[in-house]
């Protein structure tokens, strides 16, 4: 048994090692395959939770003005002035919701009675599946989702309706709203966060109604084959559901989430399902590629535990006769050995010192100083000068030289020796190492180079463990504007610009410590007290046991980046022509400012200026004309107006002044009579012509004339037409009923 285990034990060992450390390396790849699995389906199921919020919302939205259209139509119908009240009610309620392309009201014979849009009154959509569907069922608490249509204009709409009767409970027609998917091509956009992310809204039905990103192919689609998610996830009941397999409509592996969106209290005769996947082998890419770095890195083990047991074998024969001379070599710390007999001035040298200075120890001479002639001019005399110095003090020495070795090659040796006596008190000769310090060099000639490379043109900081700074390259000096004595020893806490909260630090140094590296943007000072943006990257350097020892910053000026940012989110918000608020924008200041006016109780005004004869203009000098006209218009709107007032286009010649924190509905009548004033001066425009307009101004107060958005805007816009209707050329504050 014991002559086996001599024989076999090492390698049974190797072999056990090598089969416990694979069996572990497959366990930690499931497991992290899993990980990467259930990390994802919680991101889409979150995700896929968002997108049902904001339809939820939405829906809810639209079939609270459907249910408030039906309640107005009585007093709408019979006459001329309920029917132009009805209209601008539409269009109101079309302006407060971006998610509405048009409202719509269908008579019991499907023709249309009432719309925001003026092209559709009359028409006959008897044949359309949401009147169709509505008909058949006549439930009035159902809410009727159609499948999506492709219109004239071949955009895919979705409508939404709900039937309702007249006073005898006869079936009296439809009310209905077609919706836009632009508001839900934005909201799925907004939560897709890669390139292989694939977002789809569909009916209940099968058909595609939206897809993010957008391909023209796939909407409309029916996805309701019986092999598709959709189906799976319709038959299974569950609100949500995940499946991880191949798609049927691209053929390629996909970790899909599925939900259901139907909101109980809307009683919705067809549900909407949001689809969200992403690409397995996306998805999977960095974890396959560190399973075949693993595979790589554990064959390249089995080799090398194969290769060194070979060795092992073949050199134990030998390291027994040398058992003594290893000894020695481990006292001194070497590698090649070597003794110079004082008495004779003879060398002895093992195996290791021929190799290393590429001689054959077959042609060596009596004293076996042959390689005295591959020194270097003037490296003998250095080690002559060293060997008399030991032999003068007694004390070892320690040198390092060059050779060229026969086969041509530069080589840095270096050279340790100490006099040993025998234990007779005398010296009787020299014990020495010699190693090969060639790569040593090389390294240091490497780090000399990194040194120089520190000085790069990014902006470098390194720390200590305490983030104490130790030192600094020359475009950190430029950047920040502090030289390297004024930052050495400090804290980088010295470059904090004051604008980000304690706790953004405490997340940066809770990730660091947590994964080992941080970056992201980061506003800072220089010295001057400018502030300014830059891109932050940070890698903790740990030691072998695993404990950080430095902190190694690297820092660029993103602030032309961020002002590329900007001009593309001056865009989103933005009127191109006259650079005011768009209607994006306004909706959002109004939203704001009436929550705060409503937590601290004020007063703010909403005024709608109409432009009158605006189009004469345009017909008689042309669009040219026209715009420097708008544009002259915004700059005199603005005049009238505070800074922290807000000013915005959302129309051809239709402009709304948003005016926060006034004292009383008089403040808003002196900014009116302001604007009026300044649009009657006549405005010169670059042909040379003087062109004259005047203007009609509606004024809603909050909270006197709304208590939300829309109220205020209805209410803007109908003291608006007011002043149109009575002659032009005024402003109007509202008045109920009038």
């Amino acid at each position: 048994m014991s002559r086996f285990f001599n024989r076999w034990g090492h390698w049974l060992l190797v072999g056990v090692g090598l089969a416990a450390l694979g069996a572990a390396l497959l366990f930690n790849a499931h497991r992290e395959h899993s990980r990467i699995e259930a990390a994802e389906r919680e991101r889409l199921t979150t995700q896929s939770k968002v997108i049902e919020d904001n339809l939820a919302r939405q829906l809810t939205a639209i079939n609270l003005s459907l249910e408030s259209i039906m309640a107005e139509l009585p007093s709408w119908q019979g006459s001329a002035a309920g029917r132009e009240e009805a209209v601008r009610n539409l269009k109101t309620l079309d302006a407060a919701m971006p998610s509405v392309r048009s409202f719509l009201v269908l008579d019991a014979h499907g023709s249309v009675t009432l719309s925001d849009l003026a092209e559709l009154v009359g028409r006959d959509l008897s044949q359309r599946e949401y009147f169709q569907t509505a008909v058949r069922s006549l439930n009035p608490k159902t809410l009727y989702v159609s499948s999506p249509f492709k219109t004239v204009l071949g955009n895919f709409v979705i409508t939404v309706s709900r039937v309702f009767f007249d006073k005898g409970g006869k079936f009296a027609g439809v009310v209905a709203a077609s919706v836009d998917p632009v508001e839900i091509q934005i909201l799925l956009s907004s939560v897709r966060y890669t390139d292989d992310m694939r977002l789809r809204l569909l009916h209940g039905d099968g058909k595609v109604f939206v897809v993010e990103p957008a391909l023209a192919d796939v909407l409309g689609r029916d996805l309701s084959a019986s092999s598709s998610f959709f189906s799976h996830h319709v038959k299974s009941g569950a609100p949500l559901n995940y499946f991880n397999a191949a798609s049927v409509s691209t053929g390629d592996e996909r970790l899909a989430v599925l939900r259901t969106i139907a909101p109980p209290e809307l009683a919705m005769d067809k549900p909407l399902v949001i689809a969200i996947s992403r690409n397995a082998e996306a998805l999977f890419a960095q974890w396959h590629r560190d399973i075949r770095n693993q595979i790589l890195s554990y064959a390249l083990l089995v080799l090398l535990s194969v290769a060194g047991l070979l060795f092992l074998r073949r050199q134990s024969a030998q390291q027994r006769l040398n058992s003594q001379r290893l000894k020695l070599a481990t006292a001194a710390a070497g590698v090649g050995i070597w003794e110079f007999t004082l008495a004779t001035r003879t060398y002895h040298w093992d195996d290791a010192m021929y190799t290393l200075f590429g001689l054959d120890p077959k042609n060596a001479n009596a004293r076996n100083d042959d390689w005295h002639q591959l020194m270097l001019p003037g490296e003998l005399e250095r080690i002559k000068d060293a060997t008399r110095a030991v032999l003068r003090t007694g004390e070892g020495f320690d040198l390092t030289f060059r050779i060229r070795r026969p086969d041509g090659q530069l080589r840095f040796m270096r050279n340790r020796a100490a006099l040993h006596d025998e234990g007779t008190g005398h010296y009787t000769r020299l014990i020495g190492t010699t190693v090969d310090v060639t790569e040593r060099m090389r390294r240091e000639d490497e780090l000399r180079i990194a040194a120089t490379a520190f000085e790069c043109q990014e902006a470098i900081l390194v720390t200590d463990a305490n983030q104490l700074i130790l030192r600094v390259n020359r475009a950190f000096t430029e950047l920040h504007g502090y030289s390297a004595e004024e930052v050495l020893g400090r804290s980088p806490r010295l470059l904090q610009s004051g604008r980000h909260e304690r706790s953004f630090y405490q997340a940066m140094l809770a990730e660091l410590e947590s994964a080992g590296a941080w970056q992201g943007e980061v506003w800072n000072r220089r010295k001057s007290g400018e502030i300014f943006p830059e891109w932050l990257s940070i890698t903790a350097v740990r030691n072998d046991e695993g404990l950080v020892t430095h902190y190694v910053a690297t820092q660029t000026d993103i602030t032309q980046r961020l002002a590329a940012q900007d001009e593309i989110k001056s865009l989103a918000f933005y009127d191109p022509l006259t650079h005011l608020a768009n209607r994006r924008l306004l909706h959002d200041r109004l939203h704001q400012d009436v929550v705060h006016a409503r937590r601290h109780p004020q007063q703010l005004a909403l005024l709608f200026v109409d432009l009158d004869r605006f189009k004469p203009v345009n017909d008689a000098y042309g669009h040219k004309a026209g715009d420097e006209l708008l544009q002259a218009v915004a700059q005199r709107l603005q005049a009238c107006v505070r800074e922290s007032d807000t000013v915005a286009r959302i129309g051809g010649d239709e402009f709304v002044v948003l005016i926060p924190g006034i004292a009383s509905a008089q403040d808003a009548v002196g900014v009116a009579q302001k604007i009026h004033d300044a649009l009657k001066q006549g405005f010169s425009i670059s042909d040379g012509h003087t062109l004259s307009i005047s203007s009609s101004t509606g004024i809603a107060i909050y909270p006197e004339h709304g208590q939300d958005e829309a109220e205020l805007m209805a209410h803007a816009d109908a003291a608006m037409y007011q002043a149109k209707t009575t002659g032009r050329d005024r402003f109007v504050l509202y008045q109920a009923g009038a």
